[in-house]
């Protein structure tokens, strides 16, 4: 009998070959000393924007497991994922921001569409190691969530612990010609912790505390107009699109600075169907925006303007 992983992955997509080129990287998170402890995040980096990741699994003998030498931290307002952090709540009890939990993507619980199959929480919600055999926590292949942010990084967990946490765990994806990768036995440890920032000294946003460069670089600009540089590309994600939104990855940050960025889509006989405008407090992840439409099924080009910048590209509408 296939096990609980095997056959919901069969059922998603199938099965795929193994990556090597997908690494994990833990950023050290500051805060500030309001929940006991130190903060981590842990993100799974990806060969290139056009890849997507959307389960973290156990599997045969790939087991999952996340451990420390002291205590996780679990808010009483809290759960086991990223589900449970309403913001709301958040407002009156800050500490829930820093408790532990899993994710694909989404640090809150809004728009988060997050499964899980064949996980027991409860040692974990006690504060202690997370042991999986056959299980998986996952988000559906097409869902934005599974979309890498600025950086090509995927969010898989939040851990607070007043020790060392350290982890093995498998991944799922899919490719930029949507064909499907895992990636087994991957490992992590909160001695390896990075501040996340921009490291280019000639870069505007220059963090002399950062030790890794997330994406997040700027550029020379002070007039508040920063721009969108002329090669950066953008790819449509899920595509086909099957549903009333879809998101427009962008390959670099969206710096949109003063100017708001246009976003237009035409169909076959060159007839403009869609047009809206974006401002920068609309960008997602730092490098994407989720498209609400209305559009027929059919093919469609869409394009995005922005002061000196103007790229496009084709994608299909199924209903």
């Amino acid at each position: 009998m296939k096990n609980l992983f095997a056959m919901t992955a069969a059922l998603l997509i199938g099965f795929g070959a193994n990556a090597n080129n997908v690494e994990l990287i833990v950023e050290a998170v500051d805060n500030g000393g309001v929940v006991p402890g130190n903060t981590f995040r842990v993100y799974a980096v990806l060969p290139s924007a056009q890849h997507s990741l959307h389960a973290i699994f156990a599997a045969e003998e790939h087991v999952l497991n996340v451990a420390t030498t002291g205590n996780f931290f679990q808010h009483q307002y809290g759960s086991s994922s990223s589900l449970d952090v309403n913001e709301a709540i958040v407002g009156i009890e800050p500490g829930l921001a820093f408790d532990s939990w899993v994710t694909v993507g989404a640090d809150n619980s809004e728009n988060n569409n997050l499964w899980t199959i064949g996980i027991d929480y409860t040692n974990f919600l006690a504060g202690n190691e997370l042991t999986v055999t056959d299980g998986a926590w996952f988000v559906v292949p097409t869902d934005v969530q599974a979309a890498a942010e600025v950086g090509n990084k995927v969010l898989l967990m939040q851990l607070t612990t007043d020790g060392t946490a350290t982890g093995v765990l498998n991944l799922q994806g899919r490719d930029g010609e949507g064909g499907t990768w895992r990636a087994h036995d991957l490992t992590f440890s909160t001695t390896d912790a990075q501040v996340f920032g921009c490291t280019n000294v000639a870069s505007s946003n220059y963090s002399n505390n950062a030790t890794y460069n997330d994406g997040s670089c700027e550029g020379q600009a002070t007039d508040g107009l920063v721009g969108i540089a002329e090669d950066t590309k953008f790819n449509v994600f899920p595509n086909p699109v099957f549903e009333s939104s879809f998101s427009m990855q962008f390959d670099a940050e969206l710096v949109l600075g003063d100017q708001n960025i246009i976003i237009e889509a035409t169909d076959l006989t060159g007839k403009k169907v869609l047009t809206s405008e974006y401002t920068q407090q609309d960008v997602v992840g730092g490098n994407r925006l989720i498209i609400k439409h209305g559009l027929a099924a059919g093919t469609y080009t869409l394009t995005a303007i922005h002061k000196d910048f103007s790229q496009a590209t084709n994608f299909v509408v199924t209903r």
